[in-house]
């Protein structure tokens, strides 16, 4: 499952940088009424680039993280996306619950569609 996608992954590892610069900057830019959102945000922003730079592949800089485990942590990680306005009391903020919804059911997509192998020789 974790083996089969079509995205390398140099393309996930970039767009997980990306992904972690959105979410800390989104905030800010559309104007999230909610202070909590505003925090999920930038703290899962965090996180991601944290994982980004921390699995065992190219675009790690830190190469800890086997590339199934980051694939599974993507699963977690993207499904808390999605239920976050409601777990944290947000759901009020529709912009901010869009902005959530939005980016985990994509964010959903694109792991399922990603190879977590090692594309480097001596990766873990």
């Amino acid at each position: 499952m974790l083996t089969k996608g079509p995205i390398a992954p140099s393309v996930h590892g970039l767009l997980d940088y990306v992904l972690g610069a959105v979410l800390i900057l989104a905030p800010f830019i559309l104007g999230f009424d909610s202070d909590t959102a505003k925090t999920v945000s930038v703290v899962a922003g965090i996180a991601e680039l944290g994982v980004a730079m921390t699995t065992a592949w190219s675009r790690g800089v830190i190469k800890v993280i086997p590339p199934a485990v980051h694939g599974v942590i993507d699963y977690v990680f993207v499904v808390t996306l999605i239920l976050a306005p409601f777990i944290f009391r947000f759901d009020d903020d529709g912009t901010a619950t869009a902005f959530f919804v939005i980016l985990g059911v994509g964010g959903l997509g694109l792991v399922a569609a990603t190879r977590f192998v090692p594309d480097e020789p001596d990766a873990v």
